[in-house]
């Protein structure tokens, strides 16, 4: 790797080493659109699309649309702001010290969306994935105090248990994708295969939990 390889300033290089931020072979390329594809706000667009589309009740467009404009529009704008501002290697957040500002951003952001769902008696699916959203979100952020854990990974995870509690059977092939998109962690040097799998294993435990939870009450 080269040093035009490194979208950032030159003291955080080391902490980059083995990281592809330019894909050049076939193999990074498809490793690249598949880690893009299954990042964590794209995953939690479509289930919000898988959801509304699955229960057409009331309103739930307009929900789904609050809720992506807050818990994932804001942080994705800070996000952006910070990589302008140099403060951040870019979209990924490579370098895990520089994940505590956009996680807590995210926190809020989330907390936020999640009180406006429950207040105004959104639809039980689009409540429950918030407050397990927020719930991972907060375990993920302690991890990453010490440890650089897979958000990917944990966030199609999660999102496929909910998935198939929502739609049922037609959300397999989406569990499908959890495995691809681990591997293209790793190709991609973003992740050792056993941070992928901390990730996986704390999605399904908090979505599994929390659907759970949801058919007790």
């Amino acid at each position: 790797m080269t040093r035009e390889d490194y979208i950032t300033l030159p003291a955080t290089a080391p902490a980059l080493a083995g990281t592809i931020l330019k894909p050049t072979t076939r193999g990074e390329h498809i490793a690249y659109w598949i880690s893009q594809l299954g990042s964590p706000p794209v995953m939690g667009l479509l289930a919000l699309v898988l959801t509304a589309v699955t229960l057409c009740l009331p309103r739930i467009w307009l929900w789904s649309l609050m809720y992506v404009a807050l818990a994932m529009g804001i942080p994705l704008l800070y996000i952006f702001w910070r990589v302008r501002k140099g403060k951040i290697t870019d979209m990924d957040i490579q370098l895990r010290e520089q994940r505590t500002g956009p996680f807590l951003v995210t926190i809020l952001a989330v907390t936020l969306a999640a009180a406006i769902l429950r207040v105004g008696h959104a639809p039980d699916p689009l409540v429950l994935m918030a407050y397990a959203s927020l719930v991972q979100l907060c375990a993920i952020f302690l991890i990453t105090l010490r440890w650089k854990i897979s958000v990917h990974t944990s966030t199609a995870a999660g999102i496929s248990v909910l998935m198939l509690r929502v739609v049922g059977a037609a959300a397999v092939p989406l569990a499908i994708t959890v495995p691809l998109i681990a591997w293209s962690r790793v190709k991609l040097g973003r992740h050792t295969l056993g941070q992928t799998i901390a990730g996986t294993a704390l999605g399904i435990g908090v979505f599994l939990t929390a659907v759970l939870i949801s058919t007790l009450i």
